[in-house]
């Protein structure tokens, strides 16, 4: 009976511990492969970044991160560091690259919406949102 409890504890423990979670949640309105691959490339490659959202649309692109617990006070090195990598690999795209919570939960809910309507507009106001000081 223990060696039965044991093993399904042991189970537990290793499902448990799988780690399943995406790093990028990505939403494209206008399709380039190219940049899409690279932008997600490189966002993978950032230690300090534990979830990003991108939303692509025509020659505007925002991307809202969440950094990890430990680098919060180094936010807006993060931020710089991403947006300069951005801006070098891809000088002729709008960047919005900004690591506050709210943006990226705002940016959550335009990607779960999923509709491509008034999307421009939206991210003209978060860029504004992103401009906030709170």
């Amino acid at each position: 009976m223990r060696g039965k409890l044991l093993i399904v504890c042991c189970c537990l423990l290793l499902v448990g511990c799988g780690n399943t979670n995406e790093k990028l949640t990505t939403f494209y309105a206008t399709y380039d492969g190219e940049k899409e691959k690279g932008i997600e490339e490189m966002l993978d490659k950032q230690q300090d970044i534990e979830h990003a959202n991108v939303i692509f649309i025509e020659d505007k692109l925002l991307v809202a991160m969440q950094v990890k617990p430990w680098k919060k006070y180094k936010k807006k090195s993060i931020e710089k560091k991403v947006e300069e990598e951005l801006k070098k690999e891809y000088p002729n795209l709008q960047l919005i690259v900004s690591a506050d919570f709210k943006l990226h939960w705002e940016s959550a809910k335009l990607i779960e919406k999923n509709e491509t309507k008034n999307l421009s507009e939206k991210i003209e106001d978060l860029r504004k949102l992103a401009k906030e000081e709170t």
